[in-house]
């Protein structure tokens, strides 16, 4: 039988009431993010703030490699057998790490990419078995020379590490890749401003470039570190410095010579958007257009919303969606986004 009008209206009411509660969520994680950071700058320098939240994407795979990328070719295989690349060939692994957010009931999230050498787990022969074992169960690269078929798309796109083996790992050469929209104290207009440098939103400082992985820090202040999830999306040749080189086009606050077109994003802090371009919008653009490999996230719902398109790159004849590592310069030219 047909809902009585009755019916329909408190349906419909509890539809927008939901709505209505999710976006509030979302606003008070970053009022009250805001409000506990907004003082005065200390007297020994300007104060930071970062901002945050999150973005979401599809699985995409092409047979093309990255021209900075090592790779594993297998000439004559069966297209009906999934194809991988041996861990041995790859000297790094791709993680993400989420947290939740604070004063958002653990439904908001903050993600991040780490890059970790093999060696920073050189001690822990057990747990580089275990991330071996895991990557072989990984779609790889997209950049890869290796023939993907459809049965390839049926693997998994992220294996979840065991607490217990990552809060192990204390060594601290990993490189911890992230954005939010960041503020600094303006002693002009005697105010916050959205930092506006190429990349200025995303740290690379020595705390980002010296990360272990069992560290619960996250490049924003309001991420709940004790909270962490780590996730194994891959290995790769490309280290996380050469990656952060990728998404920002060179080293923070400068852009290189190169002329390359944008990396989904310039990651200023005036860039930043809680719904279309936030954390998570740079966690895809890292995994999918400087790793090639899947932007698939960990249910992270309404922080993950967003399509990345990676920019157009014409390498070894072929025109690839991906982000190009710069050649390495000597010299930085400092831009400021308008």
């Amino acid at each position: 039988s047909t809902p009585s009008i009755a019916v329909q209206r408190f349906g419909g009411a509890l539809l927008m009431r939901f709505a209505g509660i999710t976006l509030a969520l979302l606003m008070l994680s970053h009022r009250s993010y805001v409000r506990e950071n907004q003082q005065q700058p200390s007297s020994n320098g300007l104060r930071s703030l970062q901002q945050q939240d999150e973005a979401r994407e599809e699985d995409r795979y092409l047979p093309y490699r990255h021209p900075h990328q090592r790779t594993v070719v297998r000439e004559n295989a069966a297209l009906d057998s999934p194809l991988v690349s041996e861990p041995s060939s790859k000297n790094y692994f791709i993680f993400l790490q989420k947290f939740p957010l604070q004063n958002s009931f653990k439904m908001l999230f903050h993600t991040e990419v780490v890059v970790c050498p093999r060696q920073a787990f050189a001690k822990d022969a057990h747990f580089l078995e275990s991330l071996d074992a895991l990557a072989l169960e990984l779609p790889p690269s997209s950049f890869d020379d290796i023939m993907i078929n459809k049965k390839a798309k049926k693997q998994i796109h992220f294996a979840v590490v065991a607490k217990n083996q990552w809060s192990a790992q204390s060594d601290p050469s990993c490189v911890q890749l992230g954005y939010g929209g960041k503020f600094d104290w303006s002693s002009v207009d005697h105010a916050y401003k959205f930092c506006s440098t190429a990349c200025c939103g995303s740290p690379h400082k020595n705390e980002n470039t010296n990360y272990a992985l069992n560290s619960h820090a996250a490049v924003i202040n309001n991420a709940m570190g004790e909270e962490k999830e780590v996730y194994l999306y891959g290995i790769s040749s490309m280290s996380g410095e050469d990656a952060y080189r990728a998404a920002c086009h060179g080293h923070m606050n400068a852009v290189e010579e190169d002329e390359l077109p944008v990396c989904v994003s310039n990651w200023t802090g005036k860039d930043y958007n809680a719904l279309t371009n936030n954390c998570n919008t740079f966690t895809s653009t890292v995994l999918k257009c400087v790793y090639g490999m899947s932007d698939s996230k960990p249910d992270l719902g309404v922080s993950d919303m967003v399509k990345v398109s990676c920019p157009e790159e014409k390498t070894n004849d072929k025109v690839v969606q991906m982000c190009a590592v710069p050649k390495k310069s000597t010299y930085f030219t400092p831009i400021e986004i308008m």
